[in-house]
C-alpha cells in the first residue's frame, strides 16, 4: 500500500497539463501564452513551442515569422503532501507499559510549472524580412 501512495505522489508530479493561448495585437502581430503544469507538461511545452508558432504562422495564411519578444517563468507549486505513516511499538514489563511512536511522511509535493508568452510578427510575399523564419522550414525539421 505504502509504494502504491508514493508511486501515486510520483505521478501526480509527472502529470502532464498544457495550455496554449493565442491573441491578436495587431492584424499580422500575436501574443501565444502556453502554460504547462508537471514534468512532462514541462518539457512538452519546451520542446515545442517553436513548432506552435510556426503552425499558428501557417494557419493564418502567413508564411515567415520574426519574434519580437519572448519571456518565460519557471516555479512549482503545492500539489499536496505525501501521506503521515506512524508506528507505535508497546513493551510491558510487570503491570507497566512504555509506548514509543515513530512519525514519518507528510513531505510536500511540488509540481513543476512553466509559463511562456511570445510576441510574435508575421509575413508573406513581398514584405518578408530577410532574417525572418520560415515556418514551413521549422515544422519540416521538428517532425524530423
Amino acid at each position: 500500500m505504502k509504494r502504491f501512495i508514493l508511486a501515486l505522489a510520483a505521478l501526480s508530479a509527472l502529470t502532464a497539463c498544457v495550455s496554449q493561448s493565442e491573441m491578436a495585437l495587431s492584424n499580422n502581430t500575436y501574443k501565444i501564452d502556453v502554460d504547462a503544469r508537471g514534468l512532462i507538461g514541462v518539457g512538452v511545452a519546451r520542446s515545442s513551442i517553436q513548432q506552435r508558432i510556426a503552425q499558428s504562422t501557417i494557419d493564418k495564411g502567413y508564411t515567415h515569422y520574426l519574434v519580437q519578444q519572448a519571456g518565460s517563468h519557471r516555479g512549482t507549486e503545492y500539489g499536496g503532501s505525501m501521506p503521515v505513516y506512524g508506528q507505535t511499538n508497546i513493551d510491558f514489563s510487570g503491570n507497566t507499559a512504555t509506548a514509543n511512536s515513530t512519525y514519518y511522511g507528510g513531505q510536500p509535493i511540488r509540481v513543476p510549472t512553466s509559463s511562456t508568452s511570445v510576441i510574435v510578427a508575421m509575413f508573406k510575399a513581398p514584405n518578408v524580412p530577410s532574417n525572418a523564419i520560415d515556418a514551413a522550414q521549422v515544422l519540416k525539421s521538428t517532425k524530423q
